[in-house]
Formats: structure tokens, sequence, C-alpha cells
């Protein structure tokens, strides 16, 4: 306990040095989607863990005074908002006004700071807190509280699985390491505390960087051992993950405010009355990008630049999932981190009616020293690629749970979750290598009988198989308990008895052996379900390597929120696959396609996450589309 008083107090020391600017927010871009705004912003340069009060105020006479209120908003707005990029409020803009016309409108943004939340994770009894995290002198430097709520039992960290990322994928190992008085200075390292139960110790990290690195970082990873000797050496295997950080540390957390420059709006109900079906078009200029032949450079880092065309006018234009800088005049430019041999450039988008193109190019880096080497044995080697062979090693299977009916009076029955499950059965056998005696469909199922379809699967997938389970029903999220729970058709208000706690659904997904589990649930399921504290948003890695990693991943429809009997979420998702034309996707690739048009039509905010204590390595889920 001495050497964690004396720990902080330098800690304290540290930071004063490395004061910089207060938060600000920057970046606003305001976009009109249909009949909703998005006032899309970053939080940028503030204290790590930093929360914020959000709110947003209009003007239609050019700023003078912001007298237009907006009560009909949703996504990043209120209390506990943290910082961070592409931060988004959407507006119901006819549920306020009957329209907004004109040229003059003027938005302000304000964040007021709240309380500062450490980032935390866990693995096995071990709990883990960030507590800070700077940059200085060409490294970055990393310090973690860690404490053993459990049993005696050794930890071991292992300096090359600490890991930080840039936001262009790029990551960089730890060269030194400390747990406790226990050092570690060489990249195979791993310093090793015997940790008593209730005890508390801190780990250092040191990362070497260049100095182009940025100010904000998109991940930490910290892989980790848990043992104990018994009559054997027991062994677990832990990932810690921390994500988007700020290095910065404001001497104050001030309130900020940005203010928009004036806006012409045309938002009425007229607006829904006009017919558009056309997608954008999209080409590009510099390297000239086709779809019939790859384009070949000899530099890993290209920044594309092109043009996106839409009558009337561009919503959003990602490339490999992560939004690209977009230009009024529909000019665009990109910056692509590329890995030797052959990397797919996925492109999407949208338009202010929800018409979308997507198209693939390819791009193949070629060192200049390897300009010889013929075109074949690169193609042959292409990482970006899952082969045939490695896809049909492992079967898919699904279980589709819909709950309509609820045979107690006390509980409302619903109308949609079975057609919903049954959609989602027609999507995946026909389109996807779902095989249909791999696929299950439980119309309101009880709790015996989801309980015995589990046990079932138990017995006949194996490592190399992938298993996908959805439920959709009624769910219900215990406040005082911070637990979840699924409600099966024989579920009663007046006690538990057949409820399915989260805890149980995550038991069952862990001791299933698949290769990969994505679990997609259409209820009030709560994030507790997730391993992280926030949801993915990573740019889409090359397939093969997500396909080789196991992976146990979770897509839900909303957090604590009441999920409505009418699902935009799914609707949005079935359509995603639906329309795929990608012969392998990735379930977050699919998640980060509509998760903003969910947010546009619905009360709720998706999550995408890894699940937690299951056993996830992170890799993902793989949709395999049929041959024609």
């Amino acid at each position: 306990m001495k050497n964690l008083k004396i720990f902080l107090i330098f800690l304290a020391i540290t930071s004063f040095s490395t004061k910089t600017i207060a938060q600000q927010i920057e970046n606003l871009r305001i976009k009109t989607l249909e009949d909703k705004l998005n006032l899309i912003y970053d939080i940028s340069h503030e204290k790590a863990g930093q929360l914020f009060d959000i709110k947003v105020l209009c003007s239609d006479n050019e700023g003078q005074n912001f007298n237009i209120p907006l009560t009909s908003v949703s996504g990043d707005y209120g209390n506990n908002v943290e910082g961070g990029k592409d931060k988004i409020i959407i507006w119901d803009v006819l549920k306020d006004r009957k329209n907004l016309k004109g040229e003059n409108y003027v938005f302000k943004i304000i964040a007021s700071p709240g309380k500062v939340v450490n980032q935390t994770d866990h693995a096995e009894s071990f709990h883990f807190e960030l507590v800070d995290c700077y940059k200085k002198d060409k490294k970055i430097v990393c310090a973690l509280k860690i404490t053993n709520k459990g049993k005696e039992r050794d930890l071991k960290i292992i300096n090359r699985l600490a890991r930080v990322y840039d936001f262009k994928g790029k990551n960089i190992a730890a060269q030194y390491s400390k747990l406790g008085r226990v050092q570690g200075d060489a990249r195979y390292a791993a310093p090793t505390l015997t940790f008593q139960p209730n005890q508390t110790d801190i780990a250092l990290f040191s990362f070497n960087i260049p100095d182009s690195f940025s100010n904000r970082i998109k991940m930490l990873e910290f892989g980790v051992e848990i043992l104990e000797i018994t009559y054997g050496l027991d062994l677990k295997t832990g990932n810690i993950q921390f994500r988007d950080i700020s290095f910065d540390n404001p001497q104050e957390s001030a309130k900020t405010e940005l203010i928009s420059q004036a806006t012409n709006l045309n938002i009425g109900p007229e607006l829904t009355r006009t017919v558009d079906t056309k997608p954008p078009q999209i080409s590009f200029s510099n390297p000239q990008l086709t779809k019939d032949k790859a384009t070949v450079v000899n530099t890993e880092e290209v920044i594309v630049h092109g043009k996106v065309t839409d009558e009337n006018g561009i919503f959003e234009l990602t490339i490999n999932g992560m939004s690209a800088n977009l230009k009024d005049n529909g000019n665009f430019e990109s910056d692509i981190y590329l890995v030797g041999g052959k990397n797919n450039i996925f492109v999407r988008a949208t338009d202010k009616f929800n018409n979308s193109i997507e198209e693939t190019y390819a791009i193949v880096y070629q060192p200049l020293y390897k300009q010889d080497q013929r075109q074949t044995s690169i193609n042959k080697n292409d990482p970006s690629v899952l082969d045939e062979k490695t896809a049909k090693e492992g079967k898919y299977y699904a279980l589709l749970i819909g709950v309509n009916e609820y045979p107690d009076p006390e509980i409302m029955n619903l109308d949609q979750p079975v057609t919903d499950a049954q959609k989602l059965y027609n999507t995946l056998t026909t389109k996807y290598t779902f095989e249909k005696e791999n696929v299950k469909l439980l119309q309101s199922p009880t709790r015996e009988q989801i309980i015995s379809e589990l046990d079932r699967l138990n017995r006949v997938i194996t490592e190399d198989d992938n298993l996908l389970v959805f439920y959709a029903g009624h769910g219900y999220w215990d406040k005082q308990d911070e637990v979840g729970y699924w409600l099966p058709s024989d579920s009663k208000k007046a006690n538990t008895a057949n409820w399915m706690r989260n805890t149980t659904i995550r038991d069952y997904l862990r001791t299933v052996k698949t290769k990969h589990t994505l679990l997609v649930a259409d209820a009030c399921f709560s994030g507790g379900i997730f391993k992280t504290r926030k949801a993915f948003a990573d740019a889409p890695k090359s397939v093969q390597k997500l396909y080789e990693v196991p992976s146990r991943k979770a897509m839900t429809s909303g957090t604590l929120k009441e999920v409505p009997d009418r699902s935009v979420f799914l609707l949005y998702l079935n359509k995603r696959l639906s329309e795929n034309t990608k012969p392998y996707i990735s379930a977050e690739e699919v998640f980060s396609s509509f998760k903003i048009a969910v947010l546009n039509n619905s009360p709720n905010i998706p999550q995408y996450g890894e699940i937690k204590d299951t056993g996830d390595e992170g890799g993902d889920f793989i949709f395999i589309k049929r041959a024609n």
C-alpha cells in the first residue's frame, strides 16, 4: 500500500507537468437524412475518462439569439457523454417544428464537464483500472491499477502482448513494463507477481513511438496470464482493452462550446413526398481506382482522392468503415494504410434519401525492391481474402428465438419477434452459408426449450464451427441488482424463476466451443453483456485475420432503453445482410453500415462489442455469401 501511495504522488506530479489546453468541441458537421438533422462533432483535448453534459441550441437569425427549442433529440446528448470522435446528435425536426427553411440556421453545442470515470476491464477475478496514460519524450506511458478480488493467484503481464494502436491500424508493442517491483525491459519479458485476496498493485508500461504519433489513440491492449499451481497448473488467459484515449490532461475542466456557421436547411413535410431512388456515383482521381483492375502502388500509406455526386446531396461517405474527408463540392480524400500484397478498399456512399452504393476496389502494395515479382505470387498470398479451404472447414449454425406469446396476462404479447426471426432465417439460409438443417427457429419457446437447444448445440458443434444466436422478445433490466434478463414465453411477472439472466446466456456461449459466436439481441438487454466500456467502431481489418482468431461478439438493439415491438434495428440488419454484395463481410462491418440509420429512425443506441468472459481473442464473425 505504501508503494501505491508513492506512485499516486508521482502520478500527480507527472500529470501536472503535462498540462495542455482545455478540452474543446471541434469538427462540427451538419447533415440531413430524410426528415432528420444530424449534428456530428468531436470532443478533443479532454482529460482521460472525462464525461460531459451536452446541450444543443438553434437560431434562425444568424445566431443573434438561440430561440428554437430542440426537444426531440437523441444520441450523444444529455448527461455522461464521453469524449472522442464522431459524436452524433439526431434531431427529429418535424416533431418540434413544421419545417426548417432558409440559409441562416446556426447551432450551438455546449459541453459542461461532469465526473471523471477511469476506464476499467477485468479478467477472471482481477480488476484493471486505467489510472493514467500520457505521451512524453517519444514515449507513451500507461499505468494500470490492478486489484485481485478473488483467491491468491499469480498474475503475469507480457510485453509483446501489450500494444498501443493508432486510428490507422498501426500498433506498437511495449518495450518496458513493471508489475509491482518486478521489471521487464525486453520484448518477451513477462513480469509476474503473486496477488493475495484484495491486494492492489500498479503495473506500468512504456511504448517508444515516432514523432508523428497523435495525441489520441484508438486502443490500448494488454495480454495477461492468471496462474495457480494446484495438482497441476491452472492457467487462464485474459485480453484487457481500453479504447479512444486522449493524452491531454488539462489543468481545469471548463465548459466549452462551439457555434456553427450559418447553414442552409430545407426540411419539411414536402420532403417526404420527394421520390429519389438513385444512389450516388463514385469516382477516383488519384490514384485512379477501377473496379475491374487492381492498382499497384509502392508506398504503404496512400491518400486516395475522388468525387462522389448525387442530385440531392450526400449524407455519408465511408472508406473501409471510416468517414472520409468530404467537402461540400463532393470531393473527398482518405488516408489508407496498406499491408504487403493486395488490399481490398470498401467504399460506401449514402445520399440524403438513404440510397446507398457500395463498391470494392483493389490496391496492391508492392515495395520497389519487389517490383520484379510476378503479380500472381502476390494474389496467391493475399491476406485480405478468406480462402475457400479455410471458409469450408467449419459449418455455420444458428439458433433463432422469437417470442410473441406470453400466457401470463400481466406480460403483454408482442406482434413482431417471430416474423423478424423468420425473415432472418430466410436471409441466412438463402443468401449465406447456413444450411437449413443447421438453423433452428424457436417460436415463442419456454425457458426449458431454449436451454435444451443450447445443450444440443453444445454436443454437435465443433471448434471449427460458427454459431449465431438471435433473440427477439421482452427483456428486462434490474437496476438495483444490475442484471439483465430475457423473458421466454413461460415467464411470469410475479417471479423470475423462468427468466433467463444474461449471465446464464453468457455461460452457455462460453461453453459452446465454436470458432466464432455472434449474439444478436433485440430486447432491453443491457450493456452489461459487453466486456469493454465502449462499443467497437473500428475500420474493418483483414477478413482472413479476423476469421483465424476466435471471437465471441454481441450485437444489440439498445442499451437499457425499452425496445419497440416493431424493430428498426432488425429491419436494417436484415436489409443490410440482404443487400450485401461482398463474398465475405464481418459482423462489425455489417453493424457499422446500419448503426446511423438505426439512430435516425429510433430512440435506441445499438451496441456492438466483445462478450466478456467468454474467450474472445479479437477475431470476428464472418458472413459468407452463397455462390450464385
